[in-house]
């Protein structure tokens, strides 16, 4: 069961355009969230009642750090949030990536779908390796503990073109399992990336929530096993069996 703790605003900065990094001190005995989870963040405004769902990017001494878009007035208020402040966030939220004997592991991120993927290497340990995709301004490659390649859309930095083109440039004979976070059309890709070459895929689907919690059915997925429920039966799906062309 999920419950709402107080946090406090360490530090909430843009690294890149449009992109923030919020960090929050947890009191003792917040539980450690799993990768591939999200919290829900509620604002400290009474006229906006759903909460912000958002990745949990990474977790270390009490302290969550999260990496999230400005796409709307909710993410536009949030990064207007200054140190010190006080907002509310719920414990982990969702089904993470499974981890389990992991072997060599590619970790394929593109954009908004990378900060997830920190934390999930940061798991894995040694055998993970990090493909990363951008529009053009790279952020957190820094912070991975693995290699990371790069690919950016306008070549300004790593590979012109995409993740999936990287990929294609890339020897992956050997890799046992993939974990992907991203845009829609990137992970259907990948999906038949991952398929062609019988390689198990892990996808996070990045669907708009609404409540977040499983209740307003905002979030409906198709899968080979039905519909599912983003924010409570995901975001992490087994990429074989998410129907991608409805």
């Amino acid at each position: 069961m999920s419950k709402i703790e107080i946090a406090e605003i360490i530090s909430n900065a843009e690294i890149a355009h449009g992109i923030f990094k919020l960090c929050l001190r947890l009191p003792a005995g917040y539980p450690c969230p799993g990768p591939g989870q999200f919290i829900n963040l509620y604002l400290n405004d009474e006229s906006r009642l759903l909460p912000r769902p958002i990745s949990v990017c990474d977790w270390e001494d009490g302290v969550l750090t999260l990496v999230y878009a400005v796409v709307g007035a909710g993410t536009k208020a949030i990064s207007g949030y200054r140190p010190g402040a006080i907002i509310r966030a719920s414990t982990a939220l969702g089904n993470g990536f499974a981890i389990e004997n992991p072997g060599r592991c590619l970790l394929v991120g593109g954009g908004a779908g990378v900060p997830p993927l920190l934390f999930t290497a940061k798991k894995i340990g040694v055998g993970a390796h990090a493909v990363l995709g951008f529009r053009s301004e790279p952020f957190l490659v820094d912070a991975f503990p693995c290699e990371a390649k790069v690919a950016t859309e306008d070549g300004a930095v790593g590979r012109r073109g995409n993740v999936i083109d990287l990929l294609g440039s890339m020897e992956i004979s050997d890799v046992t399992q993939m974990f992907a976070c991203g845009p829609k059309p990137m992970l259907k890709a990948l999906a038949d990336f991952a398929k062609a070459r019988e390689i198990p895929l892990q996808v996070s689907l990045e669907e708009r929530m609404g409540c977040g919690y499983g209740a307003c059915v905002g979030c409906v997925c198709k899968t080979a096993r039905g519909n599912r429920k983003v924010c409570e039966d995901g975001p992490v799906f087994n990429g074989s069996e998410v129907i991608w062309d409805e």
